[in-house]
C-alpha cells in the first residue's frame, strides 16, 4: 500500500470530432536549375529540359562535421542517421504511405535530423515542392518514362518549413521517386574528420525563423548550361541565431507488467512507431532477479517505415511468472505503443495494454510564405511561429486492447534527476512519502483501441476534440513531471511510468526563449509590445478588466506564465523586459533611476493611455 497521498477530483469532458483529410494519389519532385537567366524563378523546366539539375558523379560522397558544429556526439548521430535516409533511397520501396511527416504539438525545438534530412536533399539536388508548385515546375512521373507536372501535397520532406516540434525522419514518395530520376543507383555516405565533399557546419543565417541552409557547388556539365551541373560540393548550415533551438528531444516510458492468471514469461515484445532509429537512447531490461539479458530491435517493412518491433528474451531464471518490468528511452518525444506481448513458453501470446504518454500542446500558426522568383544558391528551410491555446499531457492507448485506467498519479521531480531506470513503483512510493504524489480520480474511465486522453493543464476544455479532462495546473507545466497510469484488461493488469517536461539535447546554440515582455518576437520590447500587453491585460480575463474571466493563454497576449490569465506576474515580467537593456523604458546605469514605484506608475498609464488610444 502507498503512503499518504493527495488525490484531485475532476470532471471528465467528452467531446466528438469528425475529421476528413485526403491525400491525392499524385505526388512530385522538384529541382533548382544551373541556369537562373533561362529560368529566374530557380526551378528547373524538367519537362522541356530533363537534365537540368544539380547532381553528383560521385558513388562514394564523403562528409565531415566542422568545428563550428557541436561536438556532442548524441547530436551528430543524429546527422549521421539523416544522411542513412538517403544513402538507402535507391533501394527503398515506396510503400504504400506516401509521407510520414508528423506535424504534432508544438515543442520548444527544431528537430535537427529532421532539418537536416531536409537540408542534405538540397545538397542532392532538389528544391522546394510546396514553391515549385506556385511555377508548375513540381513533376511527378508519368508511367512512360516521362515526367508531369503534379501539384504538391505539402507533406513532404522538402516543404520550405517545418514547425518547432515536428518530424519529417523518412523520405517521402516525393523524394524516393526524385532520387531514382536524378540517381537510378545508389549513394554511399561515408563521414571523414577532414576534406569532406560535404561540410557541416553552424553559423549566423541572419532570420530568426531560418533553421538551416544548403546547397551545392559544381561545374556546368557542357557549354550548354541547360544540360546541368556536376555537383562536386556542398554546405549544410545550422543558424546559430535562430529564435529557437535546434536539437532532439527524447521520451522514455517503463512499464510493469503483471498477468494475474500466473502463465509463464519467456520474452517480451513491443512495437513502437515514430522513429526508425533502431538503437534506443536507453532501455531498461528488467529487475534483477527476472531479468531480460538479450535485447534485439528490427525494422518495420515498407508500408511502416516508422516502425520497430523491440525484443527482451532470455531471462535469468528461465520463464518466469513475476512482474515483467522493461522501458524504452527512443530520440523523439512523440513515440508510441502500437502493440505490445507477452510471450509465453509454448509460443502463445498474450496482450499488454500499455499507456504511452507524451507532453501535450495546441497551436495555431501562421500562413507559410509562398513562392517568390528570388534566385539563391542555397536554400533553406523556415518556421512559423505558433500560438499555444492549451497545454497539458496526452495519453494513448495501445491499438487494438481497449482498457480501464484504475489509477493515475503525478509528481513534480525537478532537479532529482531521474533516469529511465527510476521510472519505476519504488521511485513513486518514494514520492509518496514526501508528499509529492498527487491522484487523480477518473472514476470509471475505459480507453478504446488506440484511444488517447488529454490531460490538460491550461486551456478551455470545450476548444479540443477527443476525451479532455481539465486540471487547471499550469504550475505542472514548467517542470519535470514523473506521470504513473494503471491500467486493466481482462487478466492483465499494468503499471505505466514516463518522465515529462524534460528539456530537448540541444545541438546548435539559438534563443530557447524569447525576451519576457517581446510578445512579437522582434528582438527588442518597444510600443507594439507594450500594446500588445496593455491588450491581453485589459481583455476579459486580465487583471485590468471588469469583464468576465477568460482563458487567455497566448503568450503574444502578455500571458508569460500561461496561467489562463494576465495578472500581476505577468505584468512584472513586463516591466523587467521593458527596463531590460533591450527594452524602451531602459536608463543606462551612468544615468539617474527612477524609483521602482514610479517606473511601475509610469509604465501602468503609459499602457493605459496607449490602451485607450487603440480604442
Amino acid at each position: 500500500m502507498l503512503p499518504k497521498h493527495r488525490t484531485i477530483v475532476v470532471g471528465l469532458v467528452a467531446l466528438h470530432a469528425i475529421c476528413c483529410f485526403q491525400i491525392n494519389a499524385a505526388y512530385g519532385f522538384s529541382a533548382f536549375t544551373g541556369d537562373t537567366a533561362v529560368n529566374p524563378s530557380g526551378f528547373s523546366n524538367l519537362i522541356a529540359d530533363p537534365d537540368d539539375y544539380f547532381s553528383w558523379d560521385l558513388t562514394n560522397i564523403t562528409y565531415q562535421f566542422d568545428s563550428s558544429f557541436t561536438s556532442n556526439n548524441r547530436i551528430r548521430d543524429q546527422i549521421r542517421l539523416a544522411f542513412n535516409q538517403w544513402d538507402t533511397a535507391n533501394g527503398t520501396a515506396n510503400g504504400s504511405t506516401y509521407s510520414y511527416f508528423r506535424d504534432v504539438s508544438s515543442q520548444p525545438f527544431g528537430d535537427i535530423r529532421s532539418i537536416a534530412v531536409h537540408e542534405i536533399g538540397h545538397v542532392l539536388g532538389f528544391h522546394h515542392p510546396n514553391q515549385a508548385d506556385g511555377f508548375n515546375r513540381n513533376y511527378g512521373l508519368s508511367g512512360a518514362g516521362g515526367l508531369v507536372v503534379q501539384a504538391d501535397q505539402n507533406t513532404e520532406v522538402l516543404r520550405s518549413f517545418i514547425n518547432p516540434g515536428d518530424y519529417y525522419h523518412v523520405l517521402s514518395h516525393d523524394e524516393l521517386d526524385g532520387f531514382d530520376y536524378f540517381y537510378g543507383h545508389n549513394l554511399n555516405f561515408t563521414e571523414v574528420s577532414s576534406g569532406g565533399n560535404i561540410v557541416i557546419q553552424s553559423a549566423s543565417l541572419g532570420s530568426s525563423s531560418t533553421w538551416a541552409e544548403a546547397g551545392p557547388s559544381g561545374y556546368y556539365r557542357t557549354g550548354n548550361k541547360l544540360e546541368g551541373v556536376r555537383s562536386t560540393g556542398g554546405t549544410v548550415t545550422f543558424n546559430t541565431t535562430s529564435s529557437t533551438s535546434l536539437g532532439f528531444k527524447t521520451l522514455g516510458i517503463n512499464w510493469d507488467f503483471q498477468n494475474i492468471s500466473g502463465a509463464d514469461t519467456s520474452s517480451f515484445e513491443i512495437v513502437t512507431r515514430g522513429t526508425n532509429n533502431l538503437t534506443p537512447i536507453s532501455r531498461y531490461d528488467g529487475f534483477p532477479a527476472n531479468r531480460f539479458n538479450s535485447y534485439s530491435s528490427s525494422p518495420g517493412d515498407a508500408n511502416a517505415k516508422d516502425d520497430i518491433k523491440h525484443v527482451w528474451s532470455n531471462p535469468t531464471d528461465g520463464p518466469f511468472s513475476g512482474i515483467v518490468h522493461v522501458g524504452l528511452e527512443q530520440d523523439v518525444w512523440d513515440w508510441t505503443v502500437v502493440s505490445a506481448q507477452v510471450v509465453n513458453p509454448d509460443n502463445t501470446k498474450t496482450n499488454a495494454p500499455l499507456l504511452s504518454f507524451h507532453d501535450w500542446s495546441q497551436t495555431v500558426t501562421g500562413v507559410a510564405a509562398t513562392a517568390t522568383a528570388a534566385v539563391s544558391d542555397t536554400h533553406g528551410i523556415t518556421f512559423e511561429e505558433s500560438i499555444i491555446i492549451g497545454r497539458g499531457i496526452r495519453l494513448v492507448n495501445t491499438l487494438n486492447t481497449p482498457s480501464e485506467i484504475v489509477e493515475l498519479a503525478l509528481a513534480n521531480v525537478k532537479g532529482m534527476d531521474l533516469k529511465l531506470a527510476d521510472l519505476n513503483r519504488e521511485t513513486m512510493e518514494r514520492l509518496a512519502e514526501e508528499e509529492r504524489l498527487e491522484f487523480i480520480d477518473l472514476g470509471e474511465l475505459m480507453l478504446d483501441d488506440g484511444e488517447q486522453l488529454l490531460l490538460l493543464m491550461a486551456g478551455k476544455a470545450d476548444r479540443f476534440p477527443g476525451r479532455v479532462i481539465s486540471l487547471d495546473r499550469p504550475d505542472l507545466l514548467e517542470t519535470e513531471l514523473f506521470v504513473f497510469a494503471k491500467t486493466q484488461m481482462g487478466e492483465a493488469i499494468v503499471g505505466n511510468f514516463a518522465l515529462l517536461g524534460r528539456g530537448p539535447v540541444l545541438g546548435v546554440a539559438g534563443a530557447t526563449n524569447p525576451l519576457i515582455g517581446d510578445t512579437d518576437r522582434d528582438g527588442d520590447i518597444d510600443g507594439i509590445d507594450l500594446g500588445n500587453f496593455a491588450g491581453g491585460w485589459f481583455a476579459p480575463g486580465g487583471a485590468g478588466s471588469d469583464g468576465i474571466s477568460e482563458s487567455i493563454i497566448e503568450w503574444g497576449n502578455g500571458n508569460f506564465d500561461t496561467d489562463n490569465d494576465v495578472d500581476g506576474i505577468d505584468l512584472g515580467g513586463f516591466a523587467t523586459g521593458w527596463f531590460g537593456p533591450q527594452g524602451s523604458g531602459y536608463v543606462p546605469p551612468s544615468s539617474a533611476v527612477p524609483e521602482p514605484t514610479t517606473l511601475l506608475m509610469l509604465f501602468m498609464g503609459a499602457a493605459v493611455l496607449l490602451f485607450a488610444r487603440r480604442r
